[in-house]
């Protein structure tokens, strides 16, 4: 692991540790951002859809990645962050999914119109970045991944 990524992660654990002075949870955190910045989001998802999808994927997405969908199904037409970041609706992670040859790879956002990926790697704990070859391990959970996409981190990159 990198002088870089770890400190990533410390701040990272520091920051869930020791909440900002908002109140609220990540979710609400990561929601109010994208409001402020005037993302485009999705209806929430039901539990319902999040198992469908689940089962088409033959994939458990982890209880942070359903908290979050379960507020926000994702951003809508491909919109994205400030720092061109999108975060990608079920039926759109679904049908990437269907289309791509790497079956292990469950991509759930995209940099700049899919220059490269980030996703779960089935069988590995944690969320990994993707140019085309091996992925690549950039936090340990979902929510991470999102503070850090939300953070711009260098990480990602």
């Amino acid at each position: 692991m990198t002088i870089a990524l770890t400190a990533i992660i410390n701040a990272v654990k520091r920051f869930f540790e020791h909440p900002t002075e908002t109140k609220g949870s990540w979710t609400s955190h990561a929601i109010n951002l994208w409001i402020k910045n005037e993302t485009k989001l999705g209806p929430p998802a039901t539990i319902d859809e999040i198992n469908a999808v689940e089962k088409n994927l033959s994939f458990q997405f982890p209880p942070d990645f359903k908290e979050l969908y379960l507020k926000v199904d994702g951003f809508v037409d491909w919109d994205w962050t400030a720092n061109m970041f999108s975060i990608w609706p079920l039926p759109r992670i679904v049908d990437e999914y269907n289309r791509a040859n790497d079956k292990t790879f469950i991509v759930f956002a995209d940099y700049l119109i899919n220059t490269h990926h980030i996703g779960f790697v089935k069988g590995q704990e944690g969320v990994f970045k993707n140019h085309g070859t091996t992925p690549e391990l950039i936090a340990n959970s979902f929510s991470e991944a999102i503070w850090l996409i939300n953070s711009d981190a260098e990480v990602l990159y």
